[in-house]
């Protein structure tokens, strides 16, 4: 986990992790996973992605395998987001094709109780001390919401 701190602290752009797993005799492979994670359009866009390199030695030869993780994550409002996907498949599980790719919608809405989920939506109004101050480069064009 040393090694994905300092890598991570290269920029300040993105996220770099990095892990290692030695492998044990004949039960599991050793592997090598590398992640990346950055944020682009003032935090609208973000792309997480990861690599592993998975391999043991065999009498035939290295059956290294590598493998990719990706999302894409686009948030449309602070409710809403759009995300792309492609994940590996693990063999084991069953499945004939190795990668599984998809995209969905997401909406989230934070509640207290269950019929406040069903509830229509209606504004409360803001305490004073809920107001949100925007500000800009200059004094006189700041501008208060209420």
């Amino acid at each position: 986990h040393q090694l994905s701190n300092w890598l991570s602290q290269i920029s300040n752009d993105f996220d770099i992790g990095f892990v290692y797993r030695p492998g044990y005799k004949d039960i599991n492979a050793q592997e090598v996973e590398v992640a990346l994670s950055t944020q682009l359009l003032n935090d609208r866009v973000t792309i997480n992605g990861n690599f592993d390199v998975r391999g043991a030695e065999k009498a035939a030869g290295t059956s290294d395998k590598i493998t990719g993780d990706f999302d894409i994550e686009y948030k449309l409002t602070e409710k809403i987001r759009f995300r792309f996907f492609n994940r590996f498949n693990n063999p084991y599980t069953g499945k004939g094709a190795p990668y599984t790719q998809g995209f969905g919608l997401f909406f989230r809405k934070d509640f207290n109780q269950l019929a406040d989920l069903f509830r229509k939506n209606s504004k409360p109004e803001m305490k004073k001390e809920d107001e949100v101050l925007i500000e800009d480069d200059e004094p006189e064009a700041s501008l208060r919401l209420q």
